[in-house]
């Protein structure tokens, strides 16, 4: 009973979420221009086409009225259609979907071990030359700008030695009716560089993150019961410390992943990614307001449903979470 209780009250937060989400994006998209000049040729429309053009895109009611209306067509799951590309908006941001999950699923699955590993490493020898050498290169890290990263791993890794391709996204299989890159191995070539310009930065988060976990589990009473009791440094390190500092992990991880399906723009322009980010920068340049209204809520159902199962993951990581619950 507990359990239903607590998930009805996070499908309640969720749902008040999408809404409150939808009416500020909706106000905000719909305070910004009028798309109707992108539609028509201003130099030769006349105001009878403009007048038209208003009309058919639905511009001619009150904003009020235009929300209720995007309410009741989401609700059948109907986003609008395109005003630039002419297309139904919901089904050209799923084309955009696979690229965007595999560039983010992979960077995630590099950054996660890597920055976790270092993280115990450099708190259980706290304060040694390996532990400031991880420290001082995970500020860098944080501390450099994702386009000259980007740029530098291009240089790097496409200029001077020609390893990798220096953008797009290569061959791609069809599976489950879409395009997947990352099941060629062109396609992994081409992945290569973007999800390490993704993922240096969120290995260094991860890994100061892990570092301050481990030198405050070091220093509790159970830790060194454990090494009284002789147990070795490796078996303490990934039996008891791990799983105490995995919370906070497994938070981080989740919200960066949520910020990678998103905001990851510049990355993905610098390498001519095709990917949702980039066509909601696209489109709300263009004032496209279906594709921008589609792309949101696609964003905000992405990072609702990460914060459940990461709130769900806590249980199967710390039992007391499941006898509070």
């Amino acid at each position: 009973m507990a359990l239903i209780t607590v998930a009805m009250g996070r499908l309640s937060q969720a749902f008040l979420l999408l809404l409150v989400m939808s009416i500020i994006g909706f106000i905000g998209i719909h305070s910004v221009g009028n798309p109707v000049f992108n539609v028509v040729n201003i130099e030769t429309a006349t105001p009878e086409d403009i007048r038209r053009a208003t009309i058919a895109l639905g511009l001619d009611q009150p904003v009020w009225r235009q929300y209720l209306l995007f309410i009741g067509n989401v609700v059948t799951g109907n986003f609008g259609t395109s005003y630039i590309y002419h297309l139904p908006a919901f089904g050209l941001v799923m084309s955009k979907l696979p690229a965007t999950l595999e560039l983010a699923s992979i960077a995630m699955l590099v950054a996660a071990p890597v920055g976790t590993v270092l993280g115990l490493l450099a708190g259980r020898r706290n304060g040694t030359l390996l532990d400031r050498s991880i420290l001082k290169t995970s500020v860098f890290a944080l501390s450099v700008p994702s386009f000259w990263l980007s740029m530098m791993l291009i240089l790097l890794g496409a200029i001077l030695t020609g390893w990798f391709p220096s953008g797009g996204r290569g061959s791609t299989v069809s599976l489950l009716g879409q395009e997947w890159s990352f099941l060629t191995w062109n396609g992994l070539w081409h992945l290569t560089l973007p999800a390490l310009a993704l993922a240096i930065p969120n290995i260094a988060l991860i890994a100061r993150l892990a570092r301050s976990g481990t030198i405050e589990v070091e220093q509790l009473d159970f830790t060194r019961f454990c090494r009284a009791k002789g147990l070795s440094p490796r078996r303490i390190l990934f039996r008891h410390t791990l799983p105490n500092i995995s919370v906070p992990i497994v938070t981080i991880i989740g919200l960066q992943f949520g910020g990678m399906l998103a905001f990851a723009v510049v990355v993905e322009s610098i390498f001519a990614w095709p990917s949702v980010g980039k066509l909601l920068i696209d489109s709300i340049q263009l004032l496209d307001r279906p594709v921008v209204m589609a792309t949101l809520t696609f964003i905000s159902v992405a990072f609702v449903v990460l914060n459940a199962l990461v709130d769900l993951f806590y249980a199967v990581l710390d039992p007391r979470v499941r006898l509070s619950t």
